[in-house]
């Protein structure tokens, strides 16, 4: 079952996350793993979440112990209100692995997507259905702020 978000809100924007994702799997250098488009319950409706798992020669992992976040404002590529937001998460597998352990908010907030099922897994490699799988575990492991 979809949470509101994946079905009230997220087909106004799937085309260009779409298209968004589409551009990402072309790149080389950081190969696209997975990417996942979410609403975190903690966040206003009016914002876009799009997660992504990247490959490269760079496995590093945040000193601030938090995933890589950085938000748009419309483009003409990406039309939105005034005051929605584009979120791009942006990981590597090891840096996930361990966001999960150690419980680091954006990760949390993703596992909490999931549980909702206010997600829509949008592409997945052989290395990112993995991830999922990792995730969608979870998911059903670990209770949300616990």
């Amino acid at each position: 079952m979809a949470g509101s978000w994946t079905a009230d809100r997220f087909p106004k924007f799937e085309a260009g996350i779409r298209r968004l994702t589409d551009q990402h799997r072309e790149l080389e250098d950081e190969p696209l793993h997975l990417a996942i488009a979410y609403h975190p319950a903690t966040q206003d409706q009016q914002h876009i979440f799009l997660f992504e798992v990247i490959g490269g020669p760079g496995d590093s992992v945040s000193p601030e112990r938090d995933l890589f976040e950085v938000t748009f404002a419309a483009t003409a590529d990406f039309p939105m209100n005034p005051n929605e937001q584009l979120h791009l998460i942006l990981t590597n597998p090891r840096e996930l692995t361990i966001a999960l352990r150690e419980d680091w908010r954006l990760a949390r907030d993703l596992i909490a997507a999931i549980r909702a099922g206010d997600y829509n897994a949008l592409y997945a490699d052989e290395v990112g259905q993995r991830i999922l799988a990792m995730l969608q575990e979870a998911r059903s492991e670990h209770p949300v702020g616990n």
